[in-house]
């Protein structure tokens, strides 16, 4: 090879080396980026909180009840006992909760009834019998009569028979002058207005102010004082127990069952994502070990040319010697 000919090749060589050199720079700036967001992926991870489930132990909570014929089952449940800020002697607000019972009136149109067992008892069209009777009602609930029937023709100077479901816990009511209803009659008839009263129960809330409340030993609340509107006053004994929340801690299971589906779904995104950086890395890092095999390669052959150089260098000044 010739004196040119091994410096053309030199500075080739030269520059394949420069050209590998510099992509190696480029395939580690790669390497450091995605080794950056890895550390950042790695990152959310240890700041992701796994969701906790709740403890059914949290849903229980004292509640006290005391007695009082003014609740249709006789128990009152205090909801919830407020200090009175500020207060001397110290006061407290209660709330309270009862079940009621109420009447609920309604009027049905054209029922067809027959009188059975010598007048003793009514049966209703659907083959049910129950015992009839003379009724007297009180004006308020002729009023309400009545009102639920939209008309005004029931009075109190008017005869009437009743009957009573047990099922429906319903009470029924003919006005005998108005609709022609006849006890003697044995066949069927039409009763054009058949009044009914449904017995059904409602919950009362209520606020008692300016309440004295104790506590035993335990802590727990035993009696409470106060006097009413009226100026009676009033003592009771308290009952402590606990009331488990059974709805609100089902909602708290729900919510934790979306909560743990969304923090593994967060953790799988995380994975995917550093998998996949991960065998970027890895092809680079193949990528990295080819540029350098090539690197070597070029250095061996720079090595030779160099030597061919420096020969002929060495024969082209021997002559003038």
């Amino acid at each position: 090879m010739g004196m040119a000919a091994s410096q053309a090749r030199y500075l080739g060589l030269t520059a394949r080396k420069t050209n590998v050199e510099y992509e190696g720079q480029l395939v580690n700036q790669q390497r450091t980026a995605l080794a950056n967001e890895s550390a950042g992926l790695f990152r959310q991870l240890m700041t992701l909180d796994a969701p906790t489930a709740p403890a059914q132990n949290d849903y229980y909570t004292d509640i006290y009840t005391y007695s009082d014929p003014v609740a249709s089952d006789g128990n009152v449940t205090v909801s919830s006992i407020q200090e009175n800020t500020g207060s001397n002697p110290l006061t407290y607000t209660v709330n309270i909760k009862y079940k009621e019972d109420v009447l609920q009136y309604g009027c049905m149109a054209d029922q067809k009834v027959t009188v059975i067992n010598d007048g003793e008892k009514i049966q209703l069209a659907n083959g049910t019998a129950f015992d009839i009777e003379e009724w007297e009602p009180s004006q308020s609930v002729i009023d309400k009569m009545n009102e639920a029937c939209g008309q005004d023709y029931n009075s109190k100077d008017d005869k009437y028979y009743s009957f009573y479901n047990p099922v429906s816990k319903t009470r029924f009511y003919i006005n005998v002058d108005e609709s022609g209803f006849d006890i003697a009659e044995k066949t069927e008839q039409t009763v054009d207005n058949l009044f009914s009263a449904i017995s059904t129960q409602i919950e009362v809330t209520d606020k008692l102010e300016n309440v004295t409340v104790s506590k035993s030993e335990s802590g727990l609340y035993n009696q409470m004082y106060w006097t009413d509107e009226s100026g009676y006053s009033h003592t009771v004994t308290l009952s402590s127990g606990q009331e488990y929340d059974e709805q609100a801690y089902n909602n708290a299971m729900d919510q934790y069952r979306v909560d743990i589906a969304n923090y593994e779904a967060e953790i799988a995104r995380i994975n995917a994502k550093t998998e996949e950086l991960q065998q970027t890395d890895r092809t680079l890092e193949l990528r990295l070990k080819q540029l350098d095999t090539e690197q070597e390669a070029l250095q061996t052959e720079l090595d030779s040319v160099k030597k061919v150089i420096d020969k002929n260098v060495d024969n082209i000044f021997k002559t003038f010697q």
